[in-house]
């Protein structure tokens, strides 16, 4: 009888010990993100518009390579866009107020996506 309650009390320091090791590393709850999105724009569109999804304080990276020289534009943001041709253009910023946000080529009004910040 002792020998399965001191065999128990290991498995149960072992168990611990190992998921204090190996559990997920989480982040507080409240604190903000950087969210990466990639976009490749062919024939200046996309061939289905994404959402992206982000809270207030979150930060968003977005790549950009299109396969001709377009201008992209991120309404409710005042993010306009230069893409040339082939070359990779990154454009980062911090969301800071809620509501959807359209992505679109500023030429040919395509959708690209739609950026939806939520409060923390």
């Amino acid at each position: 009888m002792r020998q399965k309650f001191i065999f128990l009390i290991c498995a149960v320091l072992l168990l611990t010990g190992l998921w204090l090791v190996m559990k997920p590393d989480t982040q507080p709850n409240g604190s903000a993100e950087t969210k990466e999105f990639y976009f490749a724009i062919l024939s200046g569109s996309t061939p289905e518009p994404m959402v992206m999804q982000l809270k207030i304080g979150d930060t968003a990276q977005l790549d950009f390579v299109s396969d001709k020289d377009v201008a992209v534009h991120i309404h409710g943001i005042d993010q306009h866009i230069v893409l040339s041709a082939g070359v990779k253009t990154r454009v980062k910023f911090a969301a800071d107020q809620a509501g959807r946000f359209m992505i679109e080529v500023h030429d040919t009004e395509a959708q690209l996506g739609t950026i939806e910040v939520y409060p923390r």
